[in-house]
Protein backbone atom coordinates (compact mmCIF):
# COMPACT_ATOMS: atom_id res chain seq x y z
CA UNK A 1 0.00 0.00 0.00
CA UNK A 2 1.33 3.46 -0.83
CA UNK A 3 3.22 5.36 1.84
CA UNK A 4 0.81 8.30 1.60
CA UNK A 5 -1.77 6.12 3.35
CA UNK A 6 0.15 5.82 6.59
CA UNK A 7 -1.91 6.80 9.59
CA UNK A 8 -0.95 9.79 11.70
CA UNK A 9 -1.19 8.99 15.41
CA UNK A 10 -0.95 11.88 17.88
CA UNK A 11 -2.04 11.59 21.52
CA UNK A 12 -4.15 8.50 20.72
CA UNK A 13 -5.90 10.40 17.90
CA UNK A 14 -5.64 8.57 14.57
CA UNK A 15 -5.98 10.37 11.22
CA UNK A 16 -5.86 9.25 7.59
CA UNK A 17 -6.34 11.28 4.42
CA UNK A 18 -7.43 10.26 0.92
CA UNK A 19 -7.31 12.46 -2.20
CA UNK A 20 -9.95 13.29 -4.77
CA UNK A 21 -9.65 11.61 -8.15
CA UNK A 22 -10.12 12.35 -11.84
CA UNK A 23 -11.45 9.73 -14.24
CA UNK A 24 -9.10 10.45 -17.14
CA UNK A 25 -10.28 7.96 -19.76
CA UNK A 26 -12.61 5.01 -20.15
CA UNK A 27 -15.28 5.89 -17.59
CA UNK A 28 -17.92 4.65 -17.08
CA UNK A 29 -16.81 1.34 -18.61
CA UNK A 30 -15.32 0.10 -15.32
CA UNK A 31 -18.65 -1.38 -14.26
CA UNK A 32 -19.09 -3.17 -17.59
CA UNK A 33 -15.85 -5.12 -18.14
CA UNK A 34 -14.12 -2.17 -19.83
CA UNK A 35 -10.91 -0.29 -19.07
CA UNK A 36 -10.12 3.06 -17.44
CA UNK A 37 -7.31 5.41 -16.54
CA UNK A 38 -7.79 7.40 -13.35
CA UNK A 39 -5.54 9.51 -11.15
CA UNK A 40 -5.61 10.79 -7.58
CA UNK A 41 -5.74 14.57 -7.30
CA UNK A 42 -3.86 15.93 -4.31
CA UNK A 43 -5.33 19.43 -4.46
CA UNK A 44 -8.32 18.15 -2.46
CA UNK A 45 -8.39 15.57 0.30
CA UNK A 46 -10.73 14.04 2.85
CA UNK A 47 -9.36 13.43 6.35
CA UNK A 48 -10.98 11.26 9.01
CA UNK A 49 -9.81 11.43 12.63
CA UNK A 50 -10.80 9.01 15.41
CA UNK A 51 -10.37 9.76 19.11
CA UNK A 52 -10.89 7.33 22.00
CA UNK A 53 -14.18 7.75 23.80
CA UNK A 54 -15.36 6.37 27.12
CA UNK A 55 -18.24 3.95 26.73
CA UNK A 56 -21.47 5.75 27.65
CA UNK A 57 -24.08 3.47 26.15
CA UNK A 58 -22.94 3.98 22.55
CA UNK A 59 -19.85 2.46 21.00
CA UNK A 60 -19.06 5.36 18.70
CA UNK A 61 -20.02 8.90 17.76
CA UNK A 62 -20.24 9.96 14.12
CA UNK A 63 -20.40 13.57 12.90
CA UNK A 64 -23.84 15.15 13.23
CA UNK A 65 -24.34 15.26 9.47
CA UNK A 66 -26.86 13.01 7.71
CA UNK A 67 -24.79 12.78 4.51
CA UNK A 68 -21.68 11.67 6.41
CA UNK A 69 -23.61 9.21 8.56
CA UNK A 70 -25.15 7.71 5.43
CA UNK A 71 -21.72 6.60 4.14
CA UNK A 72 -19.84 6.14 7.43
CA UNK A 73 -22.33 3.81 9.13
CA UNK A 74 -22.14 1.20 6.33
CA UNK A 75 -18.33 1.61 6.27
CA UNK A 76 -18.33 0.42 9.89
CA UNK A 77 -20.53 -2.53 8.91
CA UNK A 78 -18.15 -3.56 6.12
CA UNK A 79 -15.14 -3.12 8.45
CA UNK A 80 -16.66 -5.28 11.18
CA UNK A 81 -17.76 -7.99 8.75
CA UNK A 82 -14.40 -8.19 6.99
CA UNK A 83 -12.10 -8.07 10.00
CA UNK A 84 -14.39 -9.87 12.44
CA UNK A 85 -14.08 -7.05 14.95
CA UNK A 86 -16.62 -4.96 16.84
CA UNK A 87 -15.46 -1.36 16.81
CA UNK A 88 -14.13 0.12 20.05
CA UNK A 89 -15.69 3.35 21.36
CA UNK A 90 -14.53 6.37 19.33
CA UNK A 91 -15.50 9.83 18.22
CA UNK A 92 -15.11 10.51 14.50
CA UNK A 93 -14.30 13.84 12.89
CA UNK A 94 -14.29 14.52 9.15
CA UNK A 95 -12.62 17.33 7.27
CA UNK A 96 -12.85 17.47 3.50
CA UNK A 97 -11.82 20.02 0.91
CA UNK A 98 -13.22 17.97 -1.99
CA UNK A 99 -16.00 19.92 -3.75
CA UNK A 100 -19.38 18.40 -2.94
CA UNK A 101 -20.99 16.00 -5.41
CA UNK A 102 -19.24 17.22 -8.55
CA UNK A 103 -17.69 13.95 -9.71
CA UNK A 104 -14.35 14.16 -7.88
CA UNK A 105 -15.10 11.08 -5.79
CA UNK A 106 -15.54 12.83 -2.47
CA UNK A 107 -17.69 10.08 -0.94
CA UNK A 108 -15.28 7.26 -1.68
CA UNK A 109 -12.42 9.42 -0.41
CA UNK A 110 -14.19 9.71 2.96
CA UNK A 111 -15.02 5.99 2.97
CA UNK A 112 -11.41 5.05 2.13
CA UNK A 113 -9.94 7.39 4.75
CA UNK A 114 -12.43 6.10 7.33
CA UNK A 115 -11.64 2.44 6.56
CA UNK A 116 -7.91 3.11 6.94
CA UNK A 117 -8.46 5.07 10.14
CA UNK A 118 -10.59 2.25 11.58
CA UNK A 119 -7.77 -0.18 10.82
CA UNK A 120 -5.16 2.00 12.50
CA UNK A 121 -7.39 2.75 15.48
CA UNK A 122 -7.85 -0.98 16.07
CA UNK A 123 -4.13 -1.76 15.59
CA UNK A 124 -4.67 -3.63 12.33
CA UNK A 125 -1.46 -3.24 10.26
CA UNK A 126 -1.88 -1.45 6.96
CA UNK A 127 -0.28 -4.36 5.11
CA UNK A 128 -3.01 -6.71 6.32
CA UNK A 129 -4.84 -5.98 3.08
CA UNK A 130 -3.54 -4.91 -0.32
CA UNK A 131 -4.48 -1.66 -2.02
CA UNK A 132 -6.68 -3.71 -4.36
CA UNK A 133 -8.50 -5.30 -1.43
CA UNK A 134 -8.95 -1.91 0.21
CA UNK A 135 -10.62 -0.56 -2.93
CA UNK A 136 -12.88 -3.62 -3.10
CA UNK A 137 -13.89 -3.20 0.56
CA UNK A 138 -14.77 0.44 -0.01
CA UNK A 139 -16.79 -0.44 -3.11
CA UNK A 140 -18.89 -2.83 -0.97
CA UNK A 141 -20.00 0.15 1.14
CA UNK A 142 -21.92 1.58 -1.79
CA UNK A 143 -22.85 -1.49 -3.84
CA UNK A 144 -23.76 -3.96 -1.07
CA UNK A 145 -24.73 -1.72 1.85
CA UNK A 146 -26.26 1.27 0.04
CA UNK A 147 -27.44 -0.52 -3.10
CA UNK A 148 -25.84 2.03 -5.41
CA UNK A 149 -24.42 1.59 -8.90
CA UNK A 150 -20.68 2.22 -8.60
CA UNK A 151 -17.39 0.94 -10.01
CA UNK A 152 -13.77 0.52 -9.03
CA UNK A 153 -12.19 3.28 -11.12
CA UNK A 154 -12.75 5.76 -8.27
CA UNK A 155 -11.54 3.61 -5.41
CA UNK A 156 -8.49 1.99 -6.98
CA UNK A 157 -6.40 5.14 -7.63
CA UNK A 158 -7.40 6.42 -4.19
CA UNK A 159 -6.30 3.15 -2.58
CA UNK A 160 -3.10 2.84 -4.61
CA UNK A 161 -2.33 6.56 -4.40
CA UNK A 162 -1.15 6.78 -8.00
CA UNK A 163 -2.31 7.02 -11.62
CA UNK A 164 -3.57 3.65 -12.82
CA UNK A 165 -4.57 1.90 -16.00
CA UNK A 166 -7.27 -0.58 -15.01
CA UNK A 167 -8.29 -3.47 -17.25
CA UNK A 168 -11.60 -4.95 -16.06
CA UNK A 169 -11.47 -7.90 -18.44
CA UNK A 170 -14.66 -9.95 -18.20
CA UNK A 171 -12.93 -13.32 -17.84
CA UNK A 172 -10.65 -12.05 -15.06
CA UNK A 173 -13.41 -10.20 -13.23
CA UNK A 174 -15.70 -13.24 -13.44
CA UNK A 175 -13.16 -15.93 -12.56
CA UNK A 176 -10.99 -14.25 -9.93
CA UNK A 177 -12.95 -11.10 -9.07
CA UNK A 178 -10.44 -8.44 -10.11
CA UNK A 179 -8.68 -7.12 -13.20
CA UNK A 180 -5.16 -5.97 -14.07
CA UNK A 181 -4.12 -2.68 -12.48
CA UNK A 182 -0.96 -1.00 -13.77
CA UNK A 183 0.73 2.09 -12.32
CA UNK A 184 1.47 4.72 -14.98
CA UNK A 185 4.37 7.15 -14.94
CA UNK A 186 2.74 10.52 -14.31
CA UNK A 187 5.97 12.49 -13.90
CA UNK A 188 5.85 13.83 -17.47
CA UNK A 189 2.07 13.94 -17.69
CA UNK A 190 0.76 17.18 -19.27
CA UNK A 191 -0.53 19.93 -16.98
CA UNK A 192 -4.25 19.65 -16.30
CA UNK A 193 -6.98 22.08 -15.34
CA UNK A 194 -10.25 21.39 -13.53
CA UNK A 195 -13.46 23.43 -13.41
CA UNK A 196 -16.47 22.59 -11.28
CA UNK A 197 -19.95 23.77 -10.41
CA UNK A 198 -20.88 24.77 -6.83
CA UNK A 199 -22.43 21.30 -6.34
CA UNK A 200 -23.85 18.41 -8.33
CA UNK A 201 -26.08 15.35 -7.95
CA UNK A 202 -25.71 11.87 -6.52
CA UNK A 203 -23.67 9.84 -9.05
CA UNK A 204 -25.79 6.76 -8.35
CA UNK A 205 -28.79 8.47 -9.94
CA UNK A 206 -26.77 9.24 -13.07
CA UNK A 207 -25.66 5.63 -13.50
CA UNK A 208 -28.85 3.78 -12.64
CA UNK A 209 -30.40 3.97 -16.12
CA UNK A 210 -27.37 2.65 -17.98
CA UNK A 211 -27.05 -0.26 -15.52
CA UNK A 212 -30.50 -1.37 -16.66
CA UNK A 213 -29.46 -1.00 -20.30
CA UNK A 214 -26.42 -3.18 -19.67
CA UNK A 215 -28.52 -5.89 -18.07
CA UNK A 216 -30.61 -5.89 -21.24
CA UNK A 217 -27.40 -5.95 -23.33
CA UNK A 218 -28.52 -2.90 -25.28
CA UNK A 219 -26.47 -3.12 -28.49
CA UNK A 220 -25.73 0.62 -28.65
CA UNK A 221 -24.46 0.67 -25.08
CA UNK A 222 -22.31 -2.45 -25.58
CA UNK A 223 -20.63 -0.82 -28.58
CA UNK A 224 -20.03 2.47 -26.73
CA UNK A 225 -18.53 0.66 -23.74
CA UNK A 226 -16.16 -1.13 -26.14
CA UNK A 227 -15.02 2.21 -27.59
CA UNK A 228 -14.64 3.78 -24.14
CA UNK A 229 -12.35 0.95 -23.08
CA UNK A 230 -10.39 1.40 -26.31
CA UNK A 231 -9.87 5.07 -25.36
CA UNK A 232 -8.27 4.00 -22.08
CA UNK A 233 -6.02 1.44 -23.76
CA UNK A 234 -4.87 3.94 -26.39
CA UNK A 235 -4.43 6.52 -23.63
CA UNK A 236 -2.02 4.23 -21.81
CA UNK A 237 0.08 4.05 -24.95
CA UNK A 238 -0.07 7.84 -25.36
CA UNK A 239 1.19 8.31 -21.77
CA UNK A 240 4.01 5.82 -22.34
CA UNK A 241 4.99 7.72 -25.51
CA UNK A 242 4.60 11.18 -23.96
CA UNK A 243 2.07 12.01 -26.67
CA UNK A 244 -0.14 14.71 -25.13
CA UNK A 245 -1.73 15.55 -28.51
CA UNK A 246 -3.14 12.05 -28.85
CA UNK A 247 -4.20 12.04 -25.20
CA UNK A 248 -6.09 15.32 -25.70
CA UNK A 249 -7.92 13.85 -28.69
CA UNK A 250 -8.89 10.80 -26.63
CA UNK A 251 -10.29 13.04 -23.89
CA UNK A 252 -12.61 14.66 -26.43
CA UNK A 253 -13.57 11.30 -27.91
CA UNK A 254 -14.37 9.92 -24.46
CA UNK A 255 -16.72 12.80 -23.75
CA UNK A 256 -18.45 12.48 -27.11
CA UNK A 257 -19.02 8.77 -26.48
CA UNK A 258 -20.38 9.52 -23.02
CA UNK A 259 -22.72 12.07 -24.56
CA UNK A 260 -24.06 9.34 -26.87
CA UNK A 261 -24.50 7.03 -23.90
CA UNK A 262 -26.29 9.39 -21.51
CA UNK A 263 -27.84 12.01 -23.80
CA UNK A 264 -27.72 15.79 -23.54
CA UNK A 265 -30.44 16.11 -20.90
CA UNK A 266 -28.58 13.92 -18.40
CA UNK A 267 -25.38 15.95 -18.77
CA UNK A 268 -27.09 19.31 -18.20
CA UNK A 269 -24.79 22.24 -17.55
CA UNK A 270 -21.75 19.97 -17.79
CA UNK A 271 -22.29 19.86 -21.55
CA UNK A 272 -22.29 23.67 -21.68
CA UNK A 273 -19.07 23.74 -19.64
CA UNK A 274 -17.36 21.32 -22.02
CA UNK A 275 -18.46 23.41 -25.01
CA UNK A 276 -17.05 26.50 -23.29
CA UNK A 277 -13.69 24.83 -22.69
CA UNK A 278 -13.50 23.65 -26.27
CA UNK A 279 -14.32 27.15 -27.53
CA UNK A 280 -11.25 28.35 -25.62
CA UNK A 281 -9.02 25.81 -27.35
CA UNK A 282 -8.87 22.96 -24.82
CA UNK A 283 -9.96 19.36 -24.82
CA UNK A 284 -12.49 18.60 -22.09
CA UNK A 285 -14.49 15.81 -20.46
CA UNK A 286 -16.13 15.03 -17.15
CA UNK A 287 -14.01 14.08 -14.14
CA UNK A 288 -16.70 11.67 -13.03
CA UNK A 289 -20.47 11.64 -13.19
CA UNK A 290 -21.07 15.35 -13.48
CA UNK A 291 -20.49 18.80 -12.08
CA UNK A 292 -16.78 18.94 -12.90
CA UNK A 293 -14.69 18.75 -16.04
CA UNK A 294 -10.98 18.73 -16.83
CA UNK A 295 -8.65 19.11 -19.76
CA UNK A 296 -5.04 19.65 -20.77
CA UNK A 297 -3.79 23.23 -20.56
CA UNK A 298 -3.17 24.09 -24.25
CA UNK A 299 -1.11 27.26 -23.82
CA UNK A 300 0.06 29.84 -21.28
CA UNK A 301 -2.87 32.18 -21.98
CA UNK A 302 -5.53 29.58 -21.30
CA UNK A 303 -5.68 29.66 -17.47
CA UNK A 304 -6.50 33.36 -17.25
CA UNK A 305 -9.04 33.21 -20.08
CA UNK A 306 -10.68 30.10 -18.67
CA UNK A 307 -10.84 31.39 -15.09
CA UNK A 308 -12.76 34.44 -16.28
CA UNK A 309 -15.03 32.50 -18.64
CA UNK A 310 -15.96 29.82 -16.10
CA UNK A 311 -16.57 32.44 -13.44
CA UNK A 312 -19.22 33.97 -15.69
CA UNK A 313 -21.20 30.71 -15.64
CA UNK A 314 -20.76 30.27 -11.87
CA UNK A 315 -18.06 27.61 -12.04
CA UNK A 316 -14.68 27.58 -10.26
CA UNK A 317 -11.51 27.06 -12.30
CA UNK A 318 -8.22 25.49 -11.09
CA UNK A 319 -5.04 25.27 -13.14
CA UNK A 320 -2.44 23.80 -10.75
CA UNK A 321 -3.70 20.22 -10.64
CA UNK A 322 -1.41 17.80 -8.80
CA UNK A 323 -1.66 14.18 -9.93
CA UNK A 324 1.70 13.23 -8.38
CA UNK A 325 2.21 13.31 -4.61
Amino acid sequence: MCSNHRASIVANRVSCSTPARIGLLGNPSDGYFGACISAPVWNWQATVTLSPQNADGSSYELPNNSGLKRIMQPTITVFENHFGRTVSPFKAEVETTIPYRVGLSGSSAIETAFMLTLMAFHDIPMNTISARELAELVLKVETEELGMVAGLQDRLPQAYGCMLHMDFDKELMTNRGYGVYTELNAENFPKLWVAHAPSGEDSGKTHSSIAERWQQQDSEMVEIIHHLAKCANEGRQAIDNGDSTSFASLIDTNFDLRLELFGEEALGETLDAVKLARSLGSCAKQCGSGGSIFGIIPNSDFPNMAASAFSEIGWTFHSDIEVVM
